[in-house]
């Protein structure tokens, strides 16, 4: 079984213009990459299962994304800053045939 790597993508304190310019570029890269993974399925092989997935995921973080940006708002409103913690999780694993 293969060890899982861990590593700190974000940490600290930040004001809620700075924590609302990192997450959007964080979700706004993951959303993105889901729909041009669509579009790609979609424009080639038509495996609707997959490209629903992508569809599907990209409609995830957009509602997360939303919802967070309520917190950030909810913040500045009350002159307070966000502690933000992301870890990103790396473990080799078999592909599935």
């Amino acid at each position: 079984m293969s060890k899982t790597e861990k590593y700190k993508l974000i940490e600290g304190q930040f004001s809620p213009s700075d924590s609302i310019n990192i997450l959007f570029a964080l979700f706004n890269s993951k959303i993105n990459f889901h729909q041009l993974e669509a579009f790609r399925i979609n424009e080639t092989n038509n495996n609707t299962s997959m490209c629903v997935q992508h569809e599907q995921r990209a409609l995830e973080l957009k509602e997360a994304y939303m919802l967070i940006k309520s917190i950030v708002h909810n913040a500045s409103d009350n002159n307070m800053d966000l502690e933000i913690h992301g870890d990103i999780q790396i473990k080799q694993i078999k592909r599935k045939v």
